[in-house]
């Protein structure tokens, strides 16, 4: 949520309070904070800091009157969202979330993921900003212009960018986009997966890969909702009997566990 000139009220005291006021303020907001809600016209967020009951229910209950989304801290069932624990590295954010129910292991989760993300990263988003106006005018399909973005990170475009040698790497996107191919959709491929368990631990790597990737999925209905979830949201879901699309990358997810059920029953 853009919050920056936005005023925001901060209700309560303590280390709590001050750790939402930092955080907000990171975000450009201008914060009151108080001891007691009062009036909320005006504000575009509530928090309740305070860690007392009745207090936190009262605020809780007057940003809902008057139509303001609030965050309780600790307090979900008290909650319009969520506050996630939050990887920072520049133009690169993620958030992580337990949907309130433990803030610590979600900080467990952070540490983790800033861990194995490298250095430069927010370098590589930084630069794909400059390029994305270029690169939509050049490539106007969305299916050709997720394909050009990847092989841009995948290859040397970004190897360079991750080193430091930005300039090197904007002449290699400027020819990439004036190449033939920068507008061709590029070849179809077609993925079969024969799925021995609905367990996600039992996909190979290759299998991971492919899913990420995928611009269709065909499977059946026996496919566990946990393997579905590897592919990206955008891509489309469909029956094993359905028309495959040309030029798509699908993946075919067979769950050959079942035939094998099947045949022990027999």
């Amino acid at each position: 949520m853009r919050l920056s000139g936005r005023r925001v009220l901060v209700v309560g005291s303590g280390q709590a309070a001050a750790a939402k006021q930092r955080l907000l303020e990171a975000a450009g907001a201008r914060v009151d904070l108080v001891a007691q809600v009062g009036p909320l016209h005006g504000y575009a967020l509530v928090f309740g800091t305070s860690g007392d009951d009745a207090c936190d229910r009262t605020v809780s209950e007057a940003a809902r009157a008057a139509g303001i989304p609030v965050n309780v801290v600790d307090r979900p069932e008290l909650s319009d969202f969520i506050m996630p624990a939050v990887v920072d590295r520049g133009e690169v954010v993620i958030g992580i979330s337990t949907g309130g129910g433990s803030p610590i292991l979600a900080q467990r989760i952070r540490a983790l993921i800033e861990d194995a993300l490298p250095n430069g990263i927010d370098r590589l988003a930084a630069f794909a900003r400059r390029f994305r106006s270029a690169v939509q005018t050049r490539v106007a399909d969305n299916a050709t212009r997720r394909r050009f973005w990847e092989r841009f990170f995948d290859g040397e475009g970004a190897d360079l960018v991750m080193a430091g040698e930005d300039y090197r790497a904007a002449r290699k996107i400027i020819r990439d986009l004036n190449a033939a191919d920068a507008t061709r959709s590029g070849e179809g491929s077609l993925t079969v997966i024969e799925l021995v368990s609905n367990n996600s631990d039992d996909l190979t790597l290759g299998a991971l890969r492919a899913l990420r990737k995928a611009d269709v999925i065909a499977h059946d209905a026996d496919v566990a909702a946990e393997i579905l979830d590897y592919a990206r949201r955008d891509a489309r879901r469909v029956d094993l009997d359905a028309m495959l699309p040309q030029g798509a990358r699908v993946v075919v997810l067979r769950s050959m566990f079942t035939a094998k059920r099947a045949g022990a029953a027999q």
